[in-house]
């Protein structure tokens, strides 16, 4: 009896104090533009007014975020003025609901408080404001900006602004936002990041920068001798890029949709897969691949790249690829649709050696499965040697076109093929982002019309690449 009554105890206790670990039940805020600062925080400062409201507002939830270690902001729709740069920590998703916007603004209302560049740094608040806090992918983790509809990030064509700047990250998730208007800075920053999906965003609408280069997505390094990063609390440890997927995006009107511009001396970003996206209206090459190694760039479409003073500007232009696979994009209206160089650094980051592409066979040889139409050549270049761009020095890959023996009888390709090429290239049809290349990007008959290679529209969502195994 006495044995009963001890287990009958020892169950009680149990079930009362569980020794496994309990999972606390992550909170969720909900704010709308009318909305009071968390439990009134910063309502009293002498810096809190009208331009800066939006401002403490998000940030009060931020920083209570961190004091729990995460959950859920969803911000309801309504146009959420911003000031000054907002710190994320670790285990944190923002939802954007359907006509939330985030305008970035260069007034505080008050001498006391200077505006910054930049909406959000994926950095703790408690650390945002300190020097050389993390090195290698050691920073925040776990972190998502979802958005639903329109919901809006706006860098109101302020110079050199930022929307979201990601270093030393982990596990970062950016779908389903519009980021627009755009001046001499980019929409994304990331450096230092691994595991990063960037998916279903629209960018669009940018100035022209003075050098015409400024990515709407830019994957860099933190390196103090390339001068690309200026926030603080990074170590400037040269960390690279490593596992980061950017699929089914529209760029639209804009320097440059992804790239790099400078790179840190053998350094290479590792497995950057960008595929199954729609980039239009470009100023210079549209994808920029700089010390990339492993990188998979597929299933795109890719039209109206401005020639540029000679007349050579690219879709994709490569330097520093180690074994690149670049197949099955569709290039139209461009000068040149894909060119690899050796580079070197200019000014900034210029002490570094000259970077060089290495190309296996089986890279060459799926570099013949992408397409061009209407364009200036119907091959791809490679150049091995630094500055040697003539003939002599030029390995040619010959492209698919529909002028190209390689490809169906002109005649094969069906009346709606021809008028939905037509149509993509009809200047007036090109000025409407929203419906870009919706009847192209979706019509059934084209991979039934181009039967002697992969169709660019076989792949399906479902079929996605899992980068993070």
């Amino acid at each position: 009896m006495q044995k009963l009554l001890l287990t009958l105890v020892i169950w009680a206790l149990w079930v009362v104090f569980p020794t496994g670990p309990i999972e606390a039940k992550a909170e969720t805020y909900t704010i709308t533009p009318s909305s009071d600062t968390y439990n009134h925080k910063f309502e009293s400062y002498s810096t809190y007014n009208s331009h800066t409201k939006h401002y403490y507002l998000l940030r009060s939830y931020l920083e209570q975020l961190e004091k729990i270690n995460g959950g859920t902001l969803i911000i309801e729709k309504g146009t959420y003025t911003v000031s000054n740069v907002l710190f994320v920590p670790s285990n944190v998703t923002v939802k954007l609901e359907d006509g939330a916007k985030l305008v970035n603004s260069d007034k505080t209302g008050t001498s006391e408080l200077d505006a910054d560049k930049s909406l959000f740094h994926l950095i703790r608040p408690s650390l945002g404001k300190e020097e050389g806090v993390y090195g290698k992918h050691e920073g925040e983790k776990n972190i998502s900006f979802i958005g639903a509809g329109t919901a809006t990030m706006d860098l109101n064509f302020d110079k050199d602004a930022i929307a979201i700047i990601a270093g030393h990250n982990k596990n970062i998730k950016i779908e389903n936002i519009h980021f627009t208007n755009m001046y001499s800075g980019h929409f994304i920053e990331i450096d230092a990041t691994r595991n990063a999906v960037i998916s279903n965003n629209k960018f669009m609408n940018s100035k022209a920068s003075p050098t015409e280069i400024k990515e709407a997505i830019n994957i860099d390094t933190p390196d103090k001798l390339t001068n690309g990063w200026s926030s603080k609390w990074s170590k400037f440890d040269k960390t690279p890029n490593t596992n980061m997927l950017i699929e089914d995006n529209v760029f639209y009107d804009l320097d440059r949709a992804i790239g790099t511009h400078k790179y840190s001396g053998g350094k290479y970003h590792d497995n950057i897969v960008i595929r199954n996206n729609k980039i239009e209206k470009m100023r210079q090459d549209a994808i920029r691949v700089m010390n990339w190694s492993n990188s998979t760039i597929e299933y795109n479409i890719i039209k109206n790249v401005d020639p540029g003073e000679y007349n050579s500007n690219r879709g994709i232009m490569a330097s520093g690829a180690l074994n690149p696979t670049f197949q099955n994009n569709v290039f139209i209206d461009l000068p040149r649709a894909v060119q690899f160089i050796a580079w070197k650094n200019d000014d900034s980051g210029s002490e570094y050696d000259i970077t060089y592409n290495k190309l296996m066979e089986n890279n060459k040889e799926v570099l013949k499965t992408n397409i061009v139409f209407n364009s200036e050549e119907d091959f791809i270049r490679i150049n091995p040697k630094f500055k040697k761009y003539d003939a002599a020095h030029t390995e040619f890959i010959p492209l698919k076109t529909t002028l190209s023996p390689a490809l169906p009888k002109v005649s094969s390709l069906s009346p709606k093929i021809w008028g939905l090429i037509e149509k993509n290239n009809d200047d007036n049809g090109s000025n409407n982002p929203s419906t870009f290349y919706e009847d192209l990007f979706t019509a059934e008959s084209l991979p039934l019309s181009f039967q002697s290679y992969r169709s660019i529209y076989e792949r399906k969502m479902t079929n996605k690449l899992e980068i993070f195994k």
